[in-house]
């Protein structure tokens, strides 16, 4: 349910009026036929193109444009992470609830039947139009879920996808309470379908007794993690994902890397996530990163655990591990942990001062190209730039904290590692 600021009917007119702002004919016949603050709404969303773009992906019709606001643009769902959510429900018809301007909305709809419900019909407007932009087919209904009967909202919908308003009063809320629709709404409409997906910022933390009745994933893409997902009964075609052991368990929780045309899975279920890894207070002979995804899971001390790494300074910290020739002459069943995780066999340990990584650099005819930092209030961009005419030959920085002392960490470029 996404309430809008913006109150602007979208016309074949005003999709000819935005191929001229766009193309900069601020003054072409049709643009003078418009308000003032029509003419307004319409630079703001063209100069929101380049961000649609990147969220949306590349319009796939000729000189159409996505139609955006800025909160709309900021809480809609990504190309990659659209498309795979709308792999689980197969070509069966699907209802988005809470559609918005349509980034999972078309998504669903390439694959399928797809059925769109906001409270807005200004929002549905944009969506219908962004339905054209996109080039594919979708039913709209304007409805607002908390006004209505669950029975109404759903009409007999096996499936559903609901993406709660978490900016309902103009603040950002992690937590159920203070969504629209509510957690309570959200129950009710889960409870007349035989599975649906629900998108999360995050940081959103739920009730014990409802994990227990869904499987949670984090989703991460381009590096960084986008959303949190809960999986509700059964969907028609849960995706096959690279490391998947295991079914999608109730009670359970997973990270999902999604890197170019693949997704790598790293989960467990719902009685052995929460058990300590090792802890070590010195680095040992690899540096290691989990992805951000696994981290915002709580998955740290499981994924140590499962790839025989300890924790370096707490689960907040960077993971090291002494993994030798036995290891990978010894493989389990695990995912490569080079989909999972950055990480690098480590060259030295110094003193994290400017001076002295300044010296090491210099004496090794060598630059961070990468430089890693957990726990500590350091920019990398700034120190990165101090460092750069040191020398010629790229090398990875890491640097954490243990306990009160701050450790720095030169190592090789990441690279292919063990697989366990």
């Amino acid at each position: 349910m996404t309430s809008s600021s913006v109150e602007l009917e979208v016309t074949d007119e005003l999709r000819e009026a935005m191929r001229d702002c766009i193309a900069g004919r601020l003054h072409s016949p049709l643009m003078q036929t418009l308000s003032s603050g029509t003419k307004a709404i319409l630079k703001d969303i063209a100069g929101l193109q380049t961000r649609a773009i990147a969220t949306l992906g590349p319009p796939k019709r000729d000189g159409e444009s996505w139609w955006v606001t800025r909160r709309a643009i900021q809480q809609s769902t990504t190309l990659r992470v659209a498309d795979f959510k709308a792999t689980w429900f197969g070509d069966q018809p699907v209802t988005d609830i809470c559609c918005g301007i349509g980034g999972d909305l078309i998504a669903l709809a390439r694959r399928g039947p797809a059925t769109g419900i906001d409270a807005s019909q200004s929002v549905l407007s944009f969506t219908a139009a962004n339905l054209i932009t996109a080039d594919v087919t979708a039913n709209l209904r304007c409805l607002d879920v908390m006004q209505s009967e669950p029975a109404e909202v759903t009409d007999g919908s096996k499936w559903i996808h609901i993406d709660p308003d978490r900016r309902a009063d103009n603040q950002r809320h992690t937590q159920p309470d203070a969504w629209l629709p509510s957690w309570e709404r959200t129950e009710q409409l889960l409870g007349l379908a035989e599975g649906g997906l629900v998108k999360m910022a995050p940081a959103t933390t739920l009730d014990s007794s409802v994990t227990q009745s869904c499987h949670l994933i984090w989703i991460s893409s381009g590096g960084s993690v986008r959303e949190q997902t809960a999986i509700w009964g059964k969907l028609p075609t849960p995706p096959e994902i690279s490391g998947d052991e295991q079914d999608w368990q109730i009670g359970g929780r997973s990270a999902v890397i999604l890197k170019h045309d693949s997704a790598h899975r790293f989960g467990c279920s719902s009685d052995n996530w929460t058990e300590s890894a090792p802890f070590t207070s010195s680095v040992e002979s690899w540096m290691i990163d989990p992805d951000g995804a696994i981290r915002a899971a709580g998955l740290t001390d499981h994924f140590a655990r499962r790839h025989h790494a300890k924790t370096l300074g707490g689960p907040s910290g960077f993971l090291t591990a002494d993994w030798n020739e036995t290891d990978v002459e010894n493989p389990s069943s695990q995912a490569s942990i080079g989909e999972l995780a950055m990480f690098a066999k480590i060259r030295d340990r110094l003193s994290c001062d400017d001076r002295a990584l300044r010296r090491y650099f210099r004496k090794a005819k060598s630059y961070p190209e990468i430089i890693k930092v957990r726990g500590v209030d350091i920019d990398p961009a700034k120190l990165g730039k101090k460092l750069r005419e040191c020398g010629e030959t790229p090398l990875a920085l890491w640097i954490g904290r243990n306990g009160k002392k701050t450790y720095a960490v030169v190592t090789n470029l990441p690279q292919q590692a063990p697989t366990f």
